[in-house]
């Protein structure tokens, strides 16, 4: 009997152990890491849009996508109603050149500059099917990318860490604790 009780006892303080130090690291890498920059933001938190593509393939991406932004909890991205103009568009093409060369996925906006904040008052997210499939990006893959141009249409900026959905070059992250922070304090100005 006595043993039984310091085995349980045992276990407990293991477990008791276990769970403090998860917690703390946990805490500790929240603590370290810097929010995903913004650069503007829209004027309200339910963003309509519109899925501008005849695949069924991208368009099942960008649900996908608007799923995991939604999934954060900051702002509500809305399927805008028929005939009704969409807050952001999301599209996919044959081929996507821009200054920089060859993108996997592009979005441009336009923005009214209000002091240090800008507000988002349309925005444009392309998807590169050719390069897309070039590079064998997977459905997953092809995701994070456009994850990572939503989150541009929803103003924010690169990220240096490479675990932030928003890393300049990276299909292979998605939504971070950072990305989250970041549209937090965006639109929570």
């Amino acid at each position: 009997m006595f043993k039984q009780i310091i085995k349980w006892t045992v276990l407990v303080i293991a477990t008791l152990v276990i769970t403090l130090a998860t917690f703390s690291s946990t805490i500790f890498a929240a603590a370290t890491g810097k929010p995903t920059p913004s650069w503007g933001a829209w004027d309200q938190t339910t963003i309509t849009y519109k899925t501008n593509t005849g695949s069924s393939y991208y368009k099942s991406i960008w649900k996908n996508a608007v799923k995991r932004w939604n999934k954060v909890g900051v702002v509500q991205l809305k399927a805008a109603k028929s005939g009704e103009k969409a807050d952001i568009t999301l599209t996919s093409s044959a081929s996507l050149s821009t200054k920089s060369g060859k993108l996997a996925g592009y979005t441009n906006y336009s923005y009214l500059n209000k002091g240090n904040d800008n507000e988002i008052v349309s925005a444009k997210s392309t998807l590169n099917r050719s390069l897309l499939t070039k590079y064998g990006y997977t459905k997953n893959q092809r995701t994070n990318v456009a994850t990572h141009e939503i989150g541009h249409a929803l103003g924010l900026s690169h990220s240096s860490s490479k675990s932030s959905v928003m890393y300049a070059s990276d299909r292979y992250a998605s939504i971070d604790h950072q990305d989250k922070v970041g549209l937090a304090d965006a639109y929570n100005d």
